[in-house]
């Protein structure tokens, strides 16, 4: 028999209680969170919405991972049970099925947590024949941590896992505590020497137990255990893996008036005056070429028109978040695609609240320079622009506040730009569009008013913007607003298709503000047969749309293919199957 010390007596008992705390927490339908070693991580799974759809129950998962400690997390993987779900979208992250089980990767984009920081831009649509709760999750983080062992090296890994049982808030709670010793995805946390004698597990102290109730939008009720193991118990056994740093573009891309002026002999037809005009801050601000040949484009009936009065479809390309992906937002390749694609608009994805968003960590400056950076640009090649207040999967009542500030100061600033189109909500979920999305809309448009009056908003509806049906009879009282409708072909079809017609013949001007060819993920097959019915549907109405996205991210809806590094110039053998179908579509080919 081996003999257990008081330390390794003290751990296991420290254990014990921890166990009795999961019972007790899920007895009352909570979330349970328990972390083991020393750094420490919480997942909460948030159910945000739910319907059923030709007798499946369909809901979706947000997924939030904070990195409690205070040390860089480098990487993260989670296992999540199937139970009786199956797996209907995923977006930002890789989902690998493992049979009873499906294993959740990052994106490069949000791999690494920095310490004490979040991500919550992960999350899936799950289906099944009737409402039920979720099965376990299992997370393996590694963290980047100083050596003690060799002063020579900066850096190494430690591996932990921390089970989670993750329940619906809206129903109790029977699920199981995952069984460590058979479902734990890193090496043991302990083994027997040479000596047949257990490492010691060292003073094992139970420093906290936090209750969390995160009500917003019936955010599951969570509570989390955190065991400070002694200098001793760092002897403990784990498995090394390889640091993996987010890639950041190097590349310098120059900016303001110099790089404007290169671009003025693009276009002949670019009125090439300059004005000065106050930022919010009252700092001077030198623009570039403020008017283009079409002049602002606005609303008439249920169609758009240029200054001239004629209607006109606009077709471009949005870029992905520009926290992640900004290097594709330069003049030179908005160039390209005007000359080769015959693109007349572009729209700046920013998102808010998702990692490196612009209220979740993000750098505010640099995030507002690309869009100048962008603005400029495309101002100066005739190019309309859409500053897109990026909400995905929420209410965006959630960040009213921020949004009002960001389109004030905006809407001051680029009030003489004509190009400036304004998408003040892309995606809201879980938000019903009379009492949640147009008191949001209107407090929004009364902000940028203030400063324009004259431009384009586009708003956008629930349900990933496809209930642009909900806005008929019901319009916001501006003349210059369109509503935006949202598809993927491979997902979305007939059924949105008829909204689509029916806010169009009830006259609701409707603006296709991203849409793609192939499923609701951004990954998946692509279908041409619904991809040729959807570009057909919206040339035969003069219907605006833009295609996700400008980016070489591995995933089927990027324009550009993973394995190209170009940010402009692209040729034909560049672009992805989507970039191709798109090029195609946006020249009328």
């Amino acid at each position: 028999m081996v003999k257990v010390n008081m330390s390794r007596k003290k751990g296991i008992l420290t254990v014990l209680l921890a166990l009795v705390l999961v019972f007790v927490s899920l007895d009352f339908g909570f979330c349970y969170k328990k972390v083991l070693a020393d750094n420490d991580a919480t997942v909460s799974i948030d159910k945000s919405n739910s319907w059923e759809s030709n007798g499946e129950y369909f809901a979706q998962f947000n997924i939030t991972i904070t990195n409690n400690s205070s040390k860089r997390l480098t990487d993260w993987q989670l296992k999540l049970d199937k139970g009786s779900f199956s797996l209907s979208q995923s977006w930002c992250c890789s989902i690998t099925d493992c049979g009873s089980y499906w294993q959740i990767s990052p994106e490069s984009y949000n791999q690494v947590i920095e310490a004490s920081m979040s991500i919550s831009n992960v999350g899936l649509i799950l289906s099944s024949s009737g409402e039920t709760s979720l099965g376990n999750v299992t997370i393996v983080t590694s963290y980047e941590t100083t050596s003690s062992t060799n002063p020579t090296s900066s850096s190494n890994e430690s591996n932990n896992t921390t089970n989670t049982t993750a329940t619906d808030s809206t129903s109790d709670s029977n699920g199981s505590i995952t069984n460590a010793a058979n479902e734990q995805l890193s090496e043991p946390v302990a083994e027997e020497n040479q000596e047949g004698e257990l490492l010691d597990c060292g003073k094992c102290a139970l420093i906290g137990a936090e209750l969390h109730f995160p009500y917003a939008n019936g955010a599951l009720a969570s509570a989390k255990t955190a065991i400070d193991y002694s200098n001793e118990s760092k002897e403990l056994v784990a498995k090394e893996r390889e640091s993996t740093e987010a890639t950041t573009n190097e590349e310098e891309v120059t900016t303001g008036v110099v790089a404007l002026e290169d671009t003025k002999s693009a276009d002949s037809a670019v009125t090439n005056n300059e004005e000065t005009a106050n930022s919010g801050d009252n700092s001077q601000i030198t623009y570039g070429s403020a008017r283009i040949p079409t002049g602002r484009v606005r609303v008439s009936g249920s169609h758009l028109v240029d200054s001239s009065g004629s209607q006109v479809q606009l077709r471009g390309v949005s870029t992905h978040g520009i926290s992640w992906f900004p290097e594709y937002l330069n003049s030179a390749a908005l160039s390209t695609l005007k000359n080769d694609w015959g693109i007349n608009v572009i729209r700046i994805a920013m998102y808010p609240k998702e990692y490196a968003g612009y209220l979740s960590g993000g750098d505010k400056e640099s995030l507002k320079s690309k869009i100048d950076e962008g603005v400029k640009a495309a101002a100066n090649l005739g190019l309309y622009v859409i500053i897109d207040w990026h909400v995905l999967n929420y209410n965006p009542n959630e960040t009213n506040d921020e949004a009002i500030d960001f389109f004030k100061e905006m809407s001051s600033k680029y009030k003489d730009y004509e190009n400036v189109i304004y998408e003040i909500c892309n995606e809201p979920v879980g938000a019903e569009w009379s009492s949640q999305i147009k008191p949001y809309a209107e407090s929004v448009i009364s902000a940028i008013r203030e400063n324009d009056s004259q431009a384009l908003i586009i708003v956008g509806t629930n349900t990933w913007s496809q209930d642009v049906d909900a806005v008929v009879g019901n319009t916001i009282d501006d003349a210059n607003v369109c509503y935006s409708l949202h598809f993927y072909a491979a997902t979305h079809k007939e059924a949105i298709q008829n909204k689509l017609k029916y806010a169009i013949n009830n006259g609701v001007p409707v603006f296709v503000s991203e849409c793609s060819i192939c499923d609701a993920s951004g990954s998946g097959g692509i279908d041409y047969t619904w991809a040729n019915s959807w570009l057909n549907l919206l040339n035969e109405n003069n219907i605006s749309y833009i295609a996700w996205s400008l980016c070489n991210k591995q995933e089927t809806s990027a324009l550009i293919k993973s394995s190209c590094s170009k940010t402009s110039g692209w040729s034909e053998d560049d672009y992805s199957d989507a970039g191709k179908w798109f090029m195609k579509a946006i020249k009328n080919q």
